[in-house]
């Protein structure tokens, strides 16, 4: 568990960059990592580097947060800072840990949003690697007291479930308490995808596709207008 989150601002506006720069220094487990007036600025260093979390403005030229959003393989947690509260749909469909309305002047309201993003960080999930193929091909969650290994080959379709994660696999379902921000993290996204804010599937495991669902074993799982472009490029169609 890391006792600090590494984080960066994106941003266009250079005073709500001093602004979130301020509240930054005063909370003791965020480190500032660096900060962006362009987010295809912050798209290049994350390409590159590792961190946990985005402080991220919405409306940008060239390129949005939530297009931002959109190109990040491994995504860090986010937190959303818009002067619009109409996005915070959009905070839900991108499954990020919060979102802050500009002017951000209140220190508790930042405060809560950050410790959500440390929580979110302190929550049991971890991959062990196959030290013969160098690839992680599973992982163990925490469920109750034990750690149980889960094979990436298994998994059928991962489903928020409130404060848990339901993991559906060959097997059973295992419930987890994690968020599914955290498993979609430590999947592979050759393999996984999110098509839902409440939804993660193993692609290779979809049945059929019609103009809103797909279908796993006898499960209908429901995809999002946000989503359905990108998973309609990953399957192979005729």
């Amino acid at each position: 568990m890391k006792n600090k989150l590494d984080c960066i601002i994106v941003d266009d506006d250079p005073m709500s960059i001093a602004i979130l720069k301020s509240l930054i220094q005063k909370t003791d487990f965020l480190t500032l990592s660096a900060q962006f007036t362009s987010a295809i600025e912050a798209a290049n260093f994350l390409r590159k580097e590792t961190i946990d979390l985005i402080y991220l403005d919405v409306e940008m030229p060239e390129m949005t947060g939530l297009e931002l959003l959109s190109t990040l393989v491994k995504k860090p947690q986010v937190i959303l800072t818009t002067s619009n509260s109409k996005y915070a749909l959009d905070a839900f469909d991108y499954d990020v840990t919060d979102y802050l309305l500009k002017p951000i002047e209140n220190y508790a309201r930042f405060l809560k949003a950050s410790n959500k993003a440390k929580e979110n960080s302190m929550k049991g999930i971890g991959v062990l690697h196959d030290q013969n193929t160098g690839m992680d091909r599973y992982l163990f969650v925490k469920v109750d007291s034990l750690l149980v290994k889960i094979e990436y080959d298994s998994v059928l379709w991962v489903e928020a479930y409130g404060d848990y994660v339901k993991i559906y696999t060959n097997e059973k379902m295992y419930l987890v308490y994690t968020t599914l921000r955290t498993v979609e993290k430590e999947l592979p996204t050759t393999e996984f995808m999110r098509v839902h804010r409440s939804y993660i599937i193993k692609l290779d495991k979809i049945e059929n596709i019609d103009q809103g669902n797909l279908q796993i074993r006898d499960k209908i799982i429901p995809v999002s207008n946000t989503y359905k472009t990108k998973l309609m490029e990953r399957i192979h169609t005729l």
